[in-house]
This record gives structure tokens, C-alpha cells and sequence, in this order.
């Protein structure tokens, strides 16, 4: 058979036209169990929901559970390995013990790995004919039947898990939307439970399957020798850890492409090579055709009310998801349906190899820390007596980051009776991830940095497990491993290969300091692109890039939000990204943190509302200034670091009932808070301490593993 392009759906002003799917059919399912599924937590990479969480959401099957009883073999406690992959959607139902909400259903959509076309690219003939992606979709319907279009969710990351994120998000958005409104949560290419996973350490062994969990944990193991041996190395601020860590980044390129060119002489695509934004995007395009093909087989038509978002998205994208959610409006403007793009990513810095402006706003974050903490008196714990001003507050938590650089935390781990050492640049990498949600992180950081400046070892062993417990992997869920997706993504991305030379990180690495004292964790972040030289089609390429376009106009506005001041998304950003896009709307929340879910405001709860169920957009922003100044919509927070929103105060006030308007209110702020908490437990935009071990800590003092101070 000739070499050819696949034969795949054309591209024009913004339609797609697809090919009609057949109707959804009922057949039997594979037998295999996986049994308790606890996400892994270590020193250098730790787990971004809590353990208890993630034993239900993943698999955990207690004795009071039960499997799918209408279709033998199928365990609806664990779908994943039972359903069939097929590119029609045929829901199955899961997780019927989840006390959140027993109506979750799930699939897996099958899509082509290469939109492009280019089927040939790395062979001849037929080679690759049938390379596919299954998508894991994870759905809690809407209470009726309408046939409304669902609302798409994205955490971030990238790397972030949509079925985990809609696991926990999706009955708090019904809360906030009403509960007509369907909402899914899926894995992108390359993460999670859609297969095939991106990670270029699992290799099998010759007769091995690809993907299978042994191979999958070995490499794990692999990778966490070779992560804590580089951490030695200590911040890249100086010139011989600069150097030790870019040598790094590159030997796991080259492993990356050696492992991608090995399944090429196996006769397979890697997903590495497919797994950049653009294809996500088309992937998201596959979905909303899928959903209406389903909807339209399940239901006549005389019974679905009129649906002016059918066949368009519906989405909201946190942090990397907004530059995801940009990307689908530049491809296909006219299938946007409701956009809410929060903690906008700037496309046109994230596509070049350095993201020099995303820090921008991240010292001033830190600055407010110092503000709030003098404002809370003693219930700060680095408040003193004496202090006069947040001054004091800053100059004592810069000793301590000093104190150190010089003389790192050292104790001996009682549970594993093993040496730990607790450095300078660990300790600001935690500082610099606190950032992301100062509500609930602050008074934890005032408490974490207060221990470290008493040497309070006692206080601070609990956030370093013990590595015995993963040498026993029997039961262990292996698509929550760590792979290599955030690499594949960020570096595919590219508008060009990055291959900077030791002096030109350094130089970057000075030019970003200019912004803000986190600049090596950031440049550090960055680093893992150089030498990045896998090649990634695009589905469209003739759409590619942002500068110098005029507005894209699509079928419905799109809303931008970004809080004041940002750690890693600034609002710049936000208002840049709006004018790119006619007549989209912007909000500003008057706080700080990292997407506007990061404060309970009811100003942005109402915008965001009425957007998606009213469809009422804010005006444009105008923009004027060589500083970027203009005038757009703005929200005050209602809560702030230590007095955050209690609902039970406002139900309260004055001892009698709300009305039911204001209850309705109440309930919406309190889901808007439950969305807050479970982003902040989320793997979210280029998070260090994700890898460092913040969340053991939260998750430990969260559970009053440390006591108030004073005590």
C-alpha cells in the first residue's frame, strides 16, 4: 500500500466536518481487578491529592462495593481495564461507592494519535496504520435530559489529571452551573488513565507488553535514583549546579528520543512525538462531536430542549488549560460555546523557550505574605511582640532562608531511623509553591518556616516518608506513576527546539532575576526543554502562532479571569490574551494566588455564573499606556489569608434562616471554596514543589499533626 496522509476530517474557517458515528453498542468487558490504588508521596515528588482521596478515586474496592452486575467481568470500582476502547461514547457506570456522588459514568474515546495526517513520517507503507489514543472521560450527567452540551474541565500542569479533577470538582460545579449541567473530566494524550503514557523510563523487556505495570514501576524507581542524585547539585544560581543540571535535563532528552526511536524500530508511534497541545485540542473537538453523535442516538429530538452550544465546547481551563483553551478558539473558532479561561497563560511568551515576564507579579505575592502575616498578629506564627511593621516579618523570613544556605535542617528520621537533610533551596521552593494559594498555604508556611527558625525537628520528620513502603507494588495503580507528559507537552509546544548554550541559560538566568528572587527555580523549570529534539506534527499547521493576527472572532466571547497579583500567570497576561480575542471579556479579582479560585469572591462567582448560564459577557477590556493600564471589570475577594470565607457565619447572621435566594448564594460560594481546595491539591502550572514534598506537609498540619502555637 502507498504512503499516503490519512484520510482525516478537513479544517476550514473554523468547521470541521466529520464523518457520522454509529450508534453506541453493548458488549462484554474484560475481567482483571486492580486493587487499592494510594497515589505515591516522596521527598522529591509528592502526591497532589490526599491519600484518602485517592484510595477511593482510584480504585480502592471495600467490601461493601460491588462491580457492575448487568455486564459479568465488569468492575465498576475500577472501569479502566473492563471497558473497551471505541470511538463512539458508551458510557459504563463507575465508582458507585464514591459518597461524593454515586452517578459518575465513564468511557474511553479512541482518536487518532496523528491528526496531521502524517502517517508515514518515521516509515513506509502501512506502518503505523492503526495508532491510536484512548481517552479516559470520567461523567456526572445532568439531573434531566436535556442534552446539554457538557462542560470539558482541565487542571493544568500540563500533566494534570481531568478524571481526578472532576472526580471531586464535577457535583460542586453542578452546585455552581445547576445541576442540567453535564460535566467531564478527561486525561490529555499522554497522562493518567488514557493510554499510551507518556514516560520515556518505562521500557519493557524484549517480550514484554509496553506499558505494563512492572515495566512502568521499574522505571519509576529508575527515575526517582536519578531525580534525588541531581538534587545534590542544590539551586542552579550557581555556576556549577547550572551546569550539572542542564547536562541533566539533556541526558533525559536523549533518552526520551532514544526511546521514541526504539518503538519506532517496533513498528509503533510514541506518544511523545504526539502529544502537544494542538492535538489536545482536536482531541477536545472529538470529544464534543462524540457527546452529540451519543446524545443524538440516546435521544429523539422532539425530547431535547433547544441547545445553542451543540456541537461546541464548553470549557473551563485553570492555569495551562487556559493557553489549551486559547488554542482550541485559535483552531476552531467556530465551535467555542463557553470559554472561562482562569490563571491566563501568555501563548505567545509560552511557545518561546524562556517564559521571561510569568514572574512578573510572583515577589509581590510574596510581599502580601508579609503583609498578612503582620496584620494577623499572633495567630501568625513568625509575628514577634516587637514587630512594628511587615518588614520585620520580611527580614526575619529572608535570615531564615539565609541561616539555611549556611546551616541546613538536620535530623535523623525516627520512623526510618534514617539521616534527612532539609536545605536552603528545597525550603524556598516550598516558600515559592505557597504562593499558588495563599489562603490556605500562608498560615502553613508562617508555621513550617516558625519550626524551621526554632529547629523544631520534632515538628517537621512527618513530611519525609519512609521508601519502604513502595518496594511492596502489588496493587498499585501504575497510571498514577510520574511520567513524562509535562516534558512532551511543554517542549512539543515550541515554536522552535531549544538548545541553549551554558552561557545563554545564565544569561537568562540573569535576565529573569530582574523580576523576582525565584528566578533559578523558574529557569531550572524551564531547562528540562534544552536539547528537546523530538519532532511534533500539528493538525494545523497553517494556524499556527499569535503575533502580529488580528482579533479572532469566535461564535461566542470568551472570559478571561486573573486575580491582581499572580505568581505565575500575571495580569498582564490576562489583558494581553483578551485583546487577541473579539469581544472577549476580563475580569480582575482584587487578590493574590494563582487562578481566581484561588479567594472565594461573590462579585467573580456572579460574573462567572451568569456567563455560563445567562451568557452575559463583560465588556472588552480597553487597554491605553505603555504600561498596560485600562479599564476591564473587577471583583473584590472575600476572604483572605487567616480570615477566609466560613458560610456557616453568613447563615448565621443574626440567628435566623437565610432566604432562599441567599442560601442559593451561600451554597454557590461553598462550592467555589470546595474548587479551591481541590486545585490547590492539583498538579497546576509548573508547581516545583510538587516534586519537593509540599503537600505531605499541608496534608500532615491539615490533619492537626502539629499543634497551634503557643502550645
Amino acid at each position: 500500500m502507498d504512503c499516503k496522509a490519512a484520510e482525516l476530517p478537513s479544517i476550514e474557517a473554523g468547521k470541521l466536518e466529520t464523518a457520522p458515528l454509529k450508534a453506541p453498542r453493548p458488549r462484554p468487558s474484560a475481567v482483571k481487578a486492580v486493587l487499592a490504588a494510594l497515589f505515591i508521596g516522596l521527598l522529591w515528588w509528592s502526591v497532589y491529592i490526599k491519600k484518602v482521596h485517592l484510595r477511593v478515586a482510584f480504585g480502592y474496592i471495600g467490601e461493601h462495593h460491588h462491580g457492575h452486575e448487568e455486564e459479568p467481568g465488569y468492575d465498576a470500582n475500577n472501569p479502566w481495564k473492563s471497558i473497551t476502547p471505541s470511538e463512539e461514547l458508551e458510557w459504563h457506570p463507575c465508582y458507585p461507592g464514591l459518597s461524593l456522588n454515586p452517578q459518575f459514568q465513564c468511557a474511553r474515546l479512541t482518536v487518532p494519535m496523528d491528526y496531521s495526517g502524517q502517517r508515514c513520517q518515521l516509515g513506509g507503507g502501512d506502518r503505523y496504520p492503526k495508532d491510536e489514543v484512548h481517552i479516559a472521560l470520567l461523567l456526572l450527567p445532568a439531573q434531566n435530559d436535556t442534552g446539554k452540551s457538557p462542560m470539558l474541565i482541565n487542571p493544568g500542569g500540563p500533566g494534570g489529571s481531568g478524571v481526578g479533577l472532576a472526580m471531586f470538582l464535577a457535583p460542586s460545579l453542578q452546585t455552581i452551573f445547576g445541576a442540567d449541567q453535564p460535566v467531564i473530566g478527561f486525561d490529555p494524550r499522554g497522562i493518567g488513565l488514557t493510554t499510551p503514557r507518556a514516560d520515556c523510563w518505562a521500557v519493557p523487556e524484549p517480550g514484554g507488553c509496553e506499558g505494563c505495570p512492572d515495566d512502568i514501576a521499574k522505571g519509576f524507581f529508575h527515575r526517582q535514583e536519578w531525580t534525588n542524585v541531581n538534587s545534590a547539585y542544590g539551586t542552579i544560581a550557581r555556576d556549577y549546579a547550572l551546569k550539572h543540571v542542564d547536562i541533566g535535563h539533556k541526558a533525559v532528552n536523549d533518552m526520551c528520543r532514544d526511546k521514541t526511536e526504539r518503538d519506532g524500530r517496533a513498528g509503533r508511534r510514541n506518544i511523545l512525538a504526539h502529544a502537544n497541545t494542538e492535538h489536545v485540542a482536536r482531541d477536545m473537538l472529538s470529544i464534543v462531536d462524540a457527546w452529540d453523535a451519543h446524545v443524538n442516538t440516546q435521544q429523539p429530538a422532539s425530547n431535547v430542549m433547544e441547545n445553542t452550544e451543540k456541537g461546541k465546547l464548553v470549557y473551563w481551563g485553570f492555569s495551562y488549560g487556559t493557553y489549551l483553551g486559547a488554542t482550541f478558539a485559535r483552531m476552531f473558532p467556530g465551535r467555542v460555546g463557553r470559554l472561562l479561561l482562569d490563571g491566563v497563560v501568555d501563548a505567545e511568551l509560552y511557545e518561546t523557550p524562556m517564559w521571561r515576564e510569568s514572574l512578573l507579579d510572583t515577589d509581590k505575592v510574596l510581599h502580601k505574605f508579609f503583609e498578612y502575616c503582620f496584620e494577623a498578629d499572633s495567630q501568625c506564627h513568625l509575628r514577634r511582640a516587637g514587630d512594628k511593621s511587615p518588614k520585620d516579618v520580611e527580614d526575619r523570613v529572608l535570615k531564615i532562608l539565609r541561616d539555611l544556605e549556611e546551616h541546613p535542617v538536620t535530623f535523623t528520621n525516627p520512623q526510618s531511623f534514617s539521616p534527612v537533610i532539609l536545605p536552603a533551596q528545597l525550603v524556598r521552593k516550598l516558600v515559592f509553591g505557597a504562593l499558588y494559594s495563599p489562603i490556605q498555604n500562608f498560615p502553613l508556611l508562617a508555621m513550617f518556616l516558625h519550626h524551621i527558625s526554632e529547629r523544631d525537628t520534632a515538628m517537621l520528620w512527618g513530611m519525609f516518608p519512609d521508601m519502604m513502603q513502595f518496594c511492596v507494588l502489588e496493587g498499585w495503580l501504575e497510571a498514577m506513576f510520574p511520567g513524562d507528559a509535562q516534558r512532551a507537552v511543554m517542549c512539543g509546544d515550541k515554536d522552535h527546539p531549544m538548545n541553549l548554550t551554558l552561557g545563554e541559560s545564565k544569561k537568562e538566568l540573569e535576565l529573569m532575576g530582574n523580576f523576582s528572587m525565584f528566578a533559578d527555580i523558574w529557569v531550572e523549570l524551564m531547562l528540562q526543554c534544552n536539547g528537546w529534539d523530538i519532532y511534533s506534527p500539528h493538525p494545523a499547521p497553517q494556524k499556527r502562532g499569535w503575533e502580529g493576527k488580528e482579533q479572532i472572532e469566535t461564535s461566542f466571547p470568551i472570559l478571561f479571569l486573573s486575580n491582581t497579583y499572580d505568581p505565575v500567570t500575571p495580569l498582564k497576561a490576562a489583558v494581553k490574551m483578551a485583546g487577541k480575542f473579539k469581544d472577549a471579556g476580563l475580569v480582575e479579582q482584587k487578590a493574590e494566588g494563582h487562578c481566581t479560585v484561588s479567594a472565594v469572591s461573590r462579585c467573580t462567582a456572579r460574573r462567572i455564573r451568569d456567563y455560563v448560564v445567562d451568557g452575559k459577557v463583560p465588556p472588552a477590556p480597553t487597554v491605553g499606556g505603555e504600561n498596560g493600564e485600562g479599564k476591564w471589570t473587577t471583583c473584590e475577594a472575600d476572604e483572605r489569608p487567616w480570615k477566609s470565607f466560613k458560610g456557616v457565619e453568613h447563615r448565621a447572621s443574626g440567628g435566623y434562616s437565610l432566604s432562599e435566594e441567599l442560601e442559593e448564594e451561600v451554597q454557590i460560594l461553598e462550592a467555589f471554596q470546595h474548587v479551591q481546595n481541590l486545585l490547590e491539591a492539583f498538579t497546576m502550572w509548573q508547581r516545583p514543589d510538587r516534586r519537593e514534598g509540599w503537600t505531605l506537609m499541608r496534608w500532615a498540619w491539615a490533619s492537626h499533626v502539629l499543634p497551634a502555637k503557643g502550645e
